[in-house]
């Protein structure tokens, strides 16, 4: 069993610091351990003890989230920032942040982002994401997928379609717990019903507001939404 990661939230609107707590509470691998609402609390914290994963806000009363991870290097890649302005995610991922989450917080995407941030704390053993299947009945058959030959999943309904190679395969599963079994294997959640495998990613065409159509390798074109688009960008950037 993995070990339960120690966390500190830096939030300073008392409000967004308990909806976030709560919704982390979900995750037993952590822990809240503490919570700050400024840059002055959060450096004092980091000072007096250890925490494994930090999720930090950038818009706070005495300074920006961005110039505190900026004094913590060691811990960036332990950071996942929550914040209200897209603009500033190039700059934290520059930083070497594991994820950048946009105000209000889906579930799901925060999921995924611990997901990330887990990977990079306690990273798997060589060669883990590569035996990576997904179970998918067939009748009374079971198939095994490897992660890997699964070009995109979207949603029709309750069932989730897996897309592997112009054949379809049904799922009753959510796409949120989809999203992040299929992390380690490096497919990406870029809509609230899109997961899709980055090396099948061929275009971006620009839509409003940040969001995005991509062009598949097999000619298919599913949505991107502006809320997932950094996380996207970061893993085709570093391709």
């Amino acid at each position: 069993m993995s070990r339960v990661l120690s966390t500190l939230v830096v939030e300073d609107m008392p409000l967004a610091s308990h909806k976030l707590v709560t919704l982390l509470h979900a995750h037993p691998d952590l822990r809240v351990d503490a919570t700050a609402a400024s840059v002055v609390q959060a450096d004092a914290l980091l000072r007096s003890r250890r925490f494994d994963l930090l999720l930090l806000d950038i818009g706070l009363p005495d300074g920006s989230g961005l110039g505190l991870a900026g004094r913590w290097p060691a811990l960036a890649a332990h950071t996942i920032f929550v914040t209200a302005h897209a603009q500033h995610a190039l700059h934290a991922y520059a930083l070497g942040a594991a994820d950048y989450l946009l105000k209000p917080v889906d579930p799901d995407r925060l999921a995924m982002a611990l997901a990330r941030a887990r990977r990079l704390i306690d990273p798997p053993p060589s060669g883990f994401s590569a035996g990576i299947r997904l179970a998918v009945r067939q009748g009374q058959r079971t198939d095994f997928l490897d992660a890997h030959r699964i070009d995109y999943i979207d949603m029709a309904g309750h069932y989730a379609c897996v897309h592997v190679g112009g054949q379809v395969h049904l799922l009753r599963e959510s796409i949120g717990q989809l999203a992040e079994q299929m992390a380690p294997a490096g497919l990406v959640r870029v809509h609230r019903s899109v997961v899709v495998n980055p090396a099948r990613v061929q275009s971006l065409h620009e839509r409003r507001n940040g969001d995005a159509m991509l062009q598949l390798s097999d000619g298919a074109r599913v949505p991107l939404s502006r809320t997932y688009r950094a996380a996207l960008e970061q893993v085709l950037g570093a391709r």
